[in-house]
């Protein structure tokens, strides 16, 4: 059969559930003989680029990998957006940090940026295939009056990275002080999570939590401080629809109902199911299961913990954000609308029921859903290609073809040769840490077809090693990041904690000129 019927057949079966297991068992077939040495280049080093860093080399014998990240430090998302208190999530870096730090063919390039310290046409000419795996970076606004004008409406991706020692969201970063203002200069201050997802509830159990039973995890010790110093009294977490429309994961939901000393406080009405509600339920066990830890947490009574409570968790459904509002830029309150459910079940949206409510509050934090940016170009470009990536500004990724970069987001768009795509970027910002090992899978055996179908000559150039050093980039490579994982681990230790991040550029890069 010819490599066109054969991944025809692949495509056809796309839709089943052993789809990417049939393309990683063809992936390694087709590239079990003999074959040339190649390079690869993957870029990003979180979930998605590491997967796709372990698949190269087993669909391509002999291959050598280069992995690009923009931080100092690998992992991406599971370093710096798994919540302190989830360490078993964390596990998987164990996987990853060996392939980095033990393997040959795989090399780590941290602190360098796609787009800043090299472009992609210069990846593009340096390496038989290029993966993106550089996910989202940025989340999606709420688009309502004083938004972007008060520091404290935040992203929950940022709080998250605050908490988490994200270099992007740093010392000298303005959400850093907008958080950190909000929380330590009100006095009893109402923080609002909105949206109805797992990092909303990562939000509001890390300011719920008591300081001390978060001591012992990784988080930042200057988050640990500033909620030691000014515990959140008050939270609410809010959704536009209703308690069927929301997508908790019963598991997280139950952690957050049921932390100590914690009131949760929920009208009756939110929990009042329409027919349709009923429906929608019935046909989703996670969605009915979180339902039903919703009505056995009321049933409890507000406050459910002997001794009484210190702390306060609202839930309010069917209730939109209208705008913000503050003083000098922080912000001090926020308008509340409370909305109707209309719509048949699978389509149920919300509509204003003309009814409002101005809540105080210290700090909004939107988790409405992460998304992609264009990634920008702003390096000279000194690539024979002068590639640019295509953007599907509708879908915010980067259009593809089963992981192949298409030019465009029609359906019969050409692919691009030799330029792939893997993680949200190529999907959206869905799916948990293992989605990311199916979707590589799928990637990199499309490029395993590909290149069996289309054999892609000797790249042009030799490498971007020498590149990076003319332009004075501090590559931070694996056997550098070995001396800052110790370090870290060596600084948690003294705390008692599993590690103390370096949380800004230059802790990283002294640290490492200090120890070496």
């Amino acid at each position: 059969m010819s490599p066109r019927r054969l991944i025809d057949t692949f495509m056809r079966r796309a839709s089943t559930s052993s789809a990417s297991t049939s393309f990683s068992s063809f992936a390694r077939w087709s590239s079990s003989a003999a074959s040339p040495q190649r390079r690869f280049a993957v870029v990003g080093s979180g979930p998605a680029g590491m997967y796709a860093a372990l698949e190269l080399p087993r669909a391509f014998p002999g291959a050598r990998v280069d992995v690009f990240d923009r931080s100092p430090a690998p992992f991406g998302l599971v370093r710096y957006g798994v919540a302190p208190d989830h360490a078993e999530t964390k596990l998987v870096t164990n996987k990853f940090h060996e392939t980095l730090t033990t393997r040959d063919d795989v090399r780590f390039f941290g602190n360098v940026e796609l787009g800043t310290d090299v472009s992609l046409g210069e990846l593009y000419d340096s390496y038989h295939g290029v993966v993106l795996a550089c996910g989202t970076n940025g989340d999606r606004l709420l688009d309502v009056p004083g938004e972007s004008e008060n520091r404290g409406v935040v992203g929950a991706r940022a709080f998250v990275a605050w908490f988490n020692g994200d270099p992007e969201h740093g010392p000298s970063s303005a959400t850093h002080f907008a958080i950190e203002e909000a929380l330590m200069n009100s006095v009893d201050a109402h923080v609002a999570v909105i949206g109805v997802g797992n990092v909303a509830l990562d939000c509001a159990r890390i300011l719920l939590k008591d300081a001390e039973a978060l001591a012992g995890t990784d988080i930042c010790e200057h988050a640990l401080e500033v909620l030691r110093a000014n515990p959140v009294r008050s939270v609410s977490l809010i959704g536009r629809r209703g308690v069927a429309q929301a997508s908790f994961s019963p598991k997280e939901l139950r952690e957050l109902l049921n932390l100590p000393r914690v009131r949760v406080v929920m009208s009756d009405e939110s929990l009042e199911l329409a027919p349709e509600d009923e429906l929608e339920l019935k046909e989703s066990r996670p969605r009915r299961r979180a339902y039903e830890a919703f009505v056995k947490r009321a049933s409890e009574g507000e406050c459910a913990t002997a001794g009484g409570c210190a702390k306060t968790l609202h839930v309010r459904f069917r209730s939109s954000p209208l705008a913000f509002g503050g003083d000098a830029g922080a912000l001090r309150w926020m308008k509340l609308g409370r909305n109707e459910i209309i719509g048949e079940p699978g389509a149920r949206k919300s509509v204003s029921s003309g009814e409002t409510e101005t809540v105080p509050t210290a700090l909004a934090l939107r988790s409405v859903g992460y998304a992609a940016n264009p990634i920008e170009m702003r390096v000279q470009d000194t690539s024979a290609s002068a590639l640019r990536l295509p953007f599907d500004g509708r879908r915010r990724v980067v259009p593809n073809r089963f992981g192949a970069v298409t030019r465009d987001a029609s359906s019969d768009a050409e692919e691009i040769p030799r330029l792939y795509v893997t993680g949200w970027l190529k999907r959206g910002a869905t799916g948990i840490i293992g989605t990311n090992l199916t979707c590589a899978e799928e990637t990199i055996a499309k490029m395993s077809v590909d290149f069996a179908e289309n054999p892609p000559s000797d790249p042009i150039a030799s490498g971007v090693d020498g590149l990076l050093s003319d332009r004075g980039v501090r590559v931070v490579s694996a056997r550098d990041w070995s001396v800052i994982d110790a370090l870290e681990r060596g600084r948690g230790a003294d705390r008692g904690k599993p590690r103390e991040k370096f949380v800004s550029i230059d802790d990283f890069i002294n640290a490492l000129d200090d120890a070496t």
